[in-house]
């Protein structure tokens, strides 16, 4: 089957009242979700292996995978409001605008992905700078700089897959994740042990897997995006930079990457920084608790995915309404998920760690951060899923700010507060501090969405944000969609 060369009839058949709600939702969400698990795998399976060698190999791929994905962060942050911006346009029957939008978005991610490369010569300083023994900052910083330098083709695949989610292809982008989770696995098979006769490259080897993963995932979506049928109808070969509409993608996308930089290193530097008063075990169970709470929230961040393109879909169209009547059934279908795995984490904990270490003190304070990881289950989902909505309306600025003030004073200064001032509470007391953190933020994230603001916001067909009185997000810009 030519997934490509499947066409929803104008007006978009997905807009139809007469498609249940769930079966909608879940028609575009679950492909999604199937990539955000198949990303969660990769990520559990480069573990695992790594976790074969013994404890530092996972640490060390655990932190700098972290904190190399909080520079690369801001760009992924940046190229979701593809999604935002193409859904709209999608909902408007502005088709031609579509493919525009996306070469804005992979033009910001060549630019970035290069000024990235800026950060590598630092990354050996940086880990020895925080006190980790020199044998974990070496593998530390191989594993950073191996993955910071692909990161061009990352947001590329980001650009491509976020287009192809707007337009309804949900489908294709679960097929390139699945084609590149399997390059990856592949990959990690030969590199990390060295079998077939390749030389044992450990935490490196890992590293290029993902590289080599995300390079096969970008190919097959850039080869759907030229494909004749979505070429000609989406404008995909409308390669030009046009300054208004990029503004108008950074306008928006500025501050959702701010918001997942903000987000991630906070959550990095409570890893390596917070966690590293207690020692490299502590290190250790937290990153293995990180690859367990990733089960829950990849397959909700897939949904929240989803309800971005529907509240974008929807206020194209004039729907406001039902674009918050999706957003709300996103979060229940998140929060049941979610919390049927928080049980699991709670009354599973000890066996759940005993897949990835054997090691007594690790055991033991692994199985007591799942059970943190449990109880903050539902407040993430409402995290996740408000926030993707209010990103699909273009409300990015607000939540970006609460996420940063509310991570790095409660989360980051507040966990490191606790671990220095109280150390006897062990691991157990920053993580108290950051699930206060993760309850506040959910809350913030329902309270900003229920209240409505967002429908003021108005994207026309040529771009342009047009206010409302009484919502100031953004400030009105004339762009043009030639």
């Amino acid at each position: 089957m030519n997934l490509a060369a499947v066409e929803i009839p104008e007006g978009g058949a997905e807009l139809s009242p007469a498609r249940r709600p769930l079966v909608e939702l879940l028609l575009l969400a679950m492909p999604t979700m199937a990539q955000m698990a198949s990303y969660t795998l990769m990520q559990f399976g480069d573990t695992w292996m790594l976790s074969r060698l013994g404890v530092t190999e996972p640490t060390a791929a655990g932190n700098a995978g972290l904190f190399a994905f909080s520079i690369i962060g801001f760009g992924v942050g940046v190229l979701f409001c593809v999604n935002t911006l193409v859904s709209q346009h999608y909902g408007q029957k502005d088709y031609a605008s579509c493919g525009r939008y996306l070469w804005q978005g992979v033009w910001f991610g060549v630019l970035f992905g290069l000024l990235s490369l800026i950060s590598l010569p630092f990354a050996p300083h940086l880990f020895r700078f925080i006190g980790h023994e020199p044998r974990l900052a070496g593998m530390e910083s191989t594993f950073f700089r191996i993955t910071v330098s692909a990161t061009v083709i990352k947001l590329a695949a980001v650009a491509f897959g976020q287009f192809l989610m707007a337009i309804n292809r949900p489908w294709v982008v679960m097929l390139a994740a699945v084609c590149g989770v399997s390059a990856n696995a592949g990959v990690n098979y030969f590199l990390i042990f060295g079998h077939g006769g390749f030389p044992a490259m450990g935490v490196a080897g890992a590293a290029w897997g993902t590289n080599i993963g995300v390079t096969v995932e970008m190919l097959v979506l850039l080869g759907v995006v030229m494909t004749p049928a979505i070429r000609q109808r989406y404008n995909t070969l409308d390669l030009t930079l046009r300054h208004h509409q990029i503004r108008t993608l950074l306008k928006i996308g500025l501050p959702s990457g701010v918001q997942i930089v903000a987000d991630v290193l906070a959550w990095s530097l409570f890893s390596f920084w917070v966690m590293a008063e207690f020692g490299t075990k502590a290190m250790a169970a937290n990153i293995f608790l990180f690859r367990y709470i990733s089960v829950s929230f990849m397959p909700a961040f897939g949904i929240s995915t989803a309800v971005t393109a529907l509240v974008g879909r929807y206020i194209g169209a004039g729907k406001p309404e039902i674009a918050e009547q999706r957003a709300h059934l996103g979060f229940y279908v998140s929060a049941v998920y979610m919390v049927a795995c928080g049980l699991v984490y709670i009354f599973g904990r000890n066996v759940l760690m005993k897949l990835f270490t054997h090691d007594p003190e690790v055991l033991k304070i692994g199985a007591l951060l799942l059970i943190f990881g449990g109880i903050y289950q539902l407040f993430d989902a409402m995290y996740i899923v408000y926030n993707g909505a209010l990103r699909g309306a273009g409300d990015t600025f607000v939540p970006a700010v609460a996420t940063a003030v509310l991570c790095w004073g409660i989360a980051v200064c507040g966990g490191y507060a606790v671990a220095r001032l109280w150390p006897n509470l062990g691991p157990g007391g920053p993580w108290t501090v950051a699930s206060i953190y993760g309850v506040i933020l959910g809350v913030f994230m329902f309270v900003r969405f229920k209240a409505g603001g967002w429908k003021a916001i108005r994207l026309d067909r040529q771009g342009a944000f047009a206010k409302v009185p009484g919502f100031d997000v953004l400030p009105a810009t004339q762009t043009s969609g030639q």
